[in-house]
């Protein structure tokens, strides 16, 4: 994806180092750890920087090997080429053909060795990719000379082919084991739904001798209750006629009470004039009525109410001659 990245191959295949990676005080690190074995090989018989950083600088061209794999297809491998001329000049080119079918087997069955199957499904598998794989070639040769356009099936579009499969199988792998799951549980519901059922016919089955029983004494006791009911019926009619009377009493104490009611409203002035009466009589009053022998009319027709009122029998007394 970065040019820049090629640039730096291109210059270590070169000259085995890429221009101004370390900074001064990293580059005097190296010197410094490579100053005992420039001496032993005596290759650096001054010990300046610039004697080490070469012995270093030749230590890794010697020591680092490099793997590039480019692929041919498009103009970019040719405009690489023209730009860093040190991935040719500096490099062992091997150009890597197509794969036999016997290879696309053994890689096929390689990748897919790792996947739980059985052996002949793995074997018909590895057929499978394979097949898939040849037949694509050969098809890009057909729509080569056909409509003069290259497709290019390398081993890299057979690798992703394996690891599509793979996670495909994978997916579908998952899919059906969910399903399963569901219809395993939803069979075990049904199962176990069904035996609830038994379990309940069986404890209805159980039960009906007893629900006759108690059909028979629900029946006889709406017999008694409807018995029971016509008596109440009577003794409820009977408290219906008590009740009437006893309100028509009572409209006629209420009738009563109205009167006296009134009447005392009417006499309750004449009782508020006669406490106040009583209120300014005095002790002088009551010794000047002692001395009457024959009280006037009035007087006599009050204390003959409070003798009354206080219990007091008369007594026939003689008045004048005359037995009063």
């Amino acid at each position: 994806k970065d040019e820049g990245f090629v640039e730096d191959i291109n210059n270590l295949l070169n000259t085995g180092e890429v221009p101004n990676l370390f900074p001064a005080d990293e580059k005097v690190q190296l010197c410094e750890l490579v100053r005992v074995a420039a001496r032993q090989e005596n290759k650096a018989p001054d010990g300046t920087p610039t004697q080490l950083y070469a012995y270093f600088v030749d230590r890794v061209r010697v020591l680092l090997s490099i793997v590039l794999c480019f692929s041919p297809i498009g103009d970019s491998w040719r405009s690489r080429l023209r730009q860093f001329p040190s991935l040719v000049n500096c490099c062992t080119i091997d150009w890597f053909t197509e794969w036999p079918p016997d290879a696309l087997q053994a890689v096929a069955a390689k990748f897919l060795q790792d996947v739980y199957m059985e052996d002949n499904v793995r074997a018909a598998c590895v057929t499978m990719c394979e097949t898939f794989h040849s037949q694509s070639a050969e098809l890009g040769l057909k729509f080569k000379h056909t409509l003069r356009r290259i497709y290019y099936a390398t081993p890299t579009s057979f690798l992703e082919l394996i690891q599509t499969f793979k996670t495909l199988l994978a997916t579908k792998r998952t899919e059906v084991m969910d399903l399963k799951e569901k219809y395993e549980n939803g069979l075990e519901k049904l199962v176990t739904t069904e035996q609830s059922v038994e379990g309940m016919q069986q404890e209805l089955t159980d039960l009906k001798p007893k629900l006759i029983d108690k059909n028979k004494e629900v029946g006889e006791m709406m017999v008694v209750v409807n018995a029971e009911k016509e008596k109440t019926q009577k003794v409820a009619d009977v408290v219906a006629v008590d009740e009437a009377v006893a309100s028509e009493s009572a409209a006629k104490a209420s009738a009563i009470k109205e009167d006296c009611e009134k009447d005392l409203a009417a006499a309750m002035p004449a009782l508020n004039a006669a406490l106040g009466a009583l209120d300014t009589l005095t002790g002088k009053d009551i010794a000047e009525i002692k001395t009457m022998k024959n009280p006037p009319a009035p007087v006599r027709l009050v204390l003959t109410g409070v003798c009354i009122l206080k219990g007091v029998k008369p007594v026939r007394v003689n008045i004048d001659g005359k037995m009063q």
